[in-house]
C-alpha cells in the first residue's frame, strides 16, 4: 500500500491532465484526506510546481469555512510535489448541474456563498483567477440555509497580491491563464487584474446556471476569448428562461467590460443576491417601507449581514412601548370574542397592529383599524387608541460595511446598525461615513421603522499619468 508523507492511500478519486487526486487516511490519527499528486514531468517545472504550491498557501492564508482546507504540501522521494487536502464528500456544482438544472431561485443561495468565500479571500489580497462550476464543491452542512454548503477548489493559479517579498514570478509578463469560459476581458488580453476579474467569472458562472449555457461560446478558445473582449454578453432571457429584471441587471453588471463599471467588491454582489431574494419576498408578502427602495437598488450594493443589535440609551423606551402595545392588543382581541360570544351586533374596532406583524415581529400602535363585523356604531364609549411607540427601528447597511452611522454629534454604532431612534413627525438626517470614502446624509422620516441600504464612493484619486504611446491598447474588434 502506497505512503505519500505520513498518509496512507486508499483509493483513487481522479485523475486529470495535472495529475491524480488520491484518496488517503492519516497513517496514525485514521484521519480521511485527498492527496492531489502533480504529474512527474510538471513536477520537474519549478515554476509549475511554485503555482501548485500556491494553492496551500493561498488556502491557509484565507481560512473560510467556504474555501477547503490544506493540511500540508511537500514532494514524494521521488521528486512529485502533492497536497493534502480535507477530504470532501459531495459533488462539483458543474455535476449538480449536469444532473439536474438550476432554476434561478436555487442558484442564488450557491451564489451568495460564492461571493462570501471570495469577499474572504480579496480581503487577503488573494484573486482566486479559474472560478468555474468545477472548482466549487457542494457539502452537506445542515447548519447552511438550503442544508449544502460551498467549497472553493483550486487556488493553484491565484495570485497572492499580498506576497510582495517573493522573488518568484508565477506567470510570464503576457501569459493567459484560466479558464477561457470564464475569463475577464482584462484576462483574455493578458494584461494586469484584480479582485473584479473573480467578479467577472461569477457572473459567468450565475448567467451558465440560470440559462444552462455560458454567455459566450465559440468553434475554439480564440472564439471565446475574443467575445469576452468584444461582445455585449446575450440578455439572459433569450435563453428562455425566466429570470426576474433585478437579477438579469445584477449579471449584467458583472459582465462589464471595463472593471471600473462592475461591481467593485464581492460583499457588493451579496448586497444585490438580497436584494433580488427581498424583492421576492416582499412581491408574495408586502409589509416594508423599503420596498421600492430594494426594487430600485436590485444592483448597486446593498446590505446583507446580520448582527447582534448595540445596545441603545432608548432601548427601555423600546421594551416599554412594545410591551404596552402588546397589551392593548390582547385586550382588544379578548373584547371582540367576548362580543361575538354575547352576539352583540356592535362588534369593537380592533387595532391594525393586532391583526398583522410589522417588521421585527413587534406590536406598534396605529391610526388605521380593521373593522370585525357589520359597520354599526357602537352604543357605548370606545377606549381611546393605545399611544405611538417612542422609538422607531432603524437598519442602516453599507457597502462597503464598518461605516459609522451618525446622529448629530452621536455616532449610534457602524454598519451594519440595527437600533432605534426616538420617533419624531419630521425628517431625521444620518450621516454615512467611512475613512476613504465620500460622506453619504439620508433624510429620514422617523415615524415607522426605517430600512435604508448605502453605496459609498472611494475618495476620488489623482488622475494616473497617460500612458505612453507604446503602451496603448491596439486591440481590434474582429467582430466589426
Amino acid at each position: 500500500m502506497e505512503i505519500i508523507g505520513q498518509y496512507r492511500v486508499t483509493g483513487t478519486i481522479g485523475r486529470g491532465g495535472m495529475g491524480i487526486v488520491y484518496a488517503a487516511e492519516h497513517a496514525l490519527l485514521g484521519r480521511p484526506v485527498a492527496i492531489k499528486v502533480l504529474r512527474s514531468e510538471l513536477s520537474q517545472r519549478p515554476e509549475v510546481v511554485t503555482r501548485f504550491f500556491n494553492e496551500a498557501r493561498a488556502a491557509n492564508t484565507i481560512r473560510h469555512p467556504g474555501i477547503i482546507e490544506i493540511y500540508d504540501f511537500g514532494q514524494t522521494p521521488e521528486g512529485a510535489a502533492y497536497l493534502v487536502m480535507e477530504y470532501l464528500e459531495g459533488e462539483t456544482l458543474k455535476a449538480r448541474s449536469a444532473r439536474l438544472p438550476f432554476r434561478w431561485p436555487a442558484v442564488l443561495p450557491f451564489a451568495r456563498q460564492i461571493a462570501g468565500a471570495l469577499a474572504a479571500a480579496h480581503a487577503m489580497g488573494i484573486v482566486h483567477r479559474d472560478l468555474k462550476p468545477d472548482n466549487v464543491f457542494l457539502v452537506p452542512d445542515p447548519e447552511v440555509p438550503g442544508g449544502e454548503r460551498i467549497k472553493l477548489l483550486d487556488f493553484g493559479i491565484a495570485k497572492l497580491a499580498v506576497d510582495s517579498s517573493s522573488s518568484v514570478t508565477v506567470t510570464h509578463t503576457g501569459e493567459v491563464i484560466g479558464t477561457p469560459t470564464y475569463m475577464a476581458p482584462e484576462q483574455c488580453r493578458g494584461v494586469a487584474i484584480d479582485h473584479r476579474a473573480d467578479l467577472y467569472s461569477l457572473g459567468c458562472l450565475i448567467y451558465e446556471l440560470c440559462c444552462g449555457r455560458p454567455p459566450f461560446r465559440g468553434e475554439g478558445a480564440g472564439d471565446v476569448l475574443a467575445a469576452h473582449i468584444h461582445m455585449p454578453a446575450p440578455a439572459m432571457s433569450t435563453a428562455e428562461a425566466e429570470i426576474p429584471e433585478g437579477l438579469e441587471a445584477l449579471v449584467r453588471r458583472l459582465l462589464a467590460k471595463a472593471p471600473d463599471d462592475r461591481l467593485q467588491a464581492a460583499q457588493d454582489v451579496i448586497f444585490a443576491i438580497d436584494a433580488v431574494r427581498d424583492e421576492q419576498t416582499i412581491l408574495m408578502e408586502p409589509s416594508a417601507r423599503a420596498t421600492p427602495a430594494i426594487a430600485e437598488r436590485a444592483v448597486t450594493a446593498l446590505s446583507s449581514s446580520t448582527v447582534t443589535p448595540p445596545q441603545q440609551p432608548w432601548g427601555r423606551l423600546r421594551r416599554s412601548a412594545a410591551a404596552f402595545s402588546a397589551g392593548m392588543a390582547a385586550t382588544a382581541l379578548v373584547a371582540v370574542t367576548l362580543a361575538m360570544c354575547r352576539g352583540d351586533d356592535a362588534v369593537p374596532t380592533v387595532p391594525l397592529a393586532a391583526a398583522q406583524a410589522p417588521v421585527r415581529g413587534e406590536l406598534v400602535a396605529t391610526r388605521d383599524t380593521v373593522r370585525c363585523g357589520p359597520a354599526v356604531a357602537p352604543s357605548r364609549e370606545r377606549d381611546p387608541p393605545p399611544p405611538l411607540p417612542l422609538a422607531v427601528d432603524v437598519m442602516i447597511d453599507s457597502a462597503p460595511a464598518g461605516a459609522e452611522v451618525v446622529l448629530g454629534r452621536d455616532v449610534l454604532g457602524t454598519t451594519p446598525f440595527r437600533g432605534q431612534i426616538p420617533r419624531a413627525d419630521r425628517d431625521v438626517k444620518l450621516v454615512i461615513r467611512l475613512a476613504g470614502h465620500v460622506e453619504r446624509m439620508i433624510a429620514v422620516h422617523a415615524t415607522e421603522p426605517i430600512h435604508e441600504r448605502v453605496t459609498l464612493a472611494r475618495v476620488p484619486l489623482a488622475a494616473p499619468p497617460k500612458r505612453a504611446e507604446a503602451d496603448r491598447d491596439r486591440s481590434v474588434n474582429p467582430f466589426d
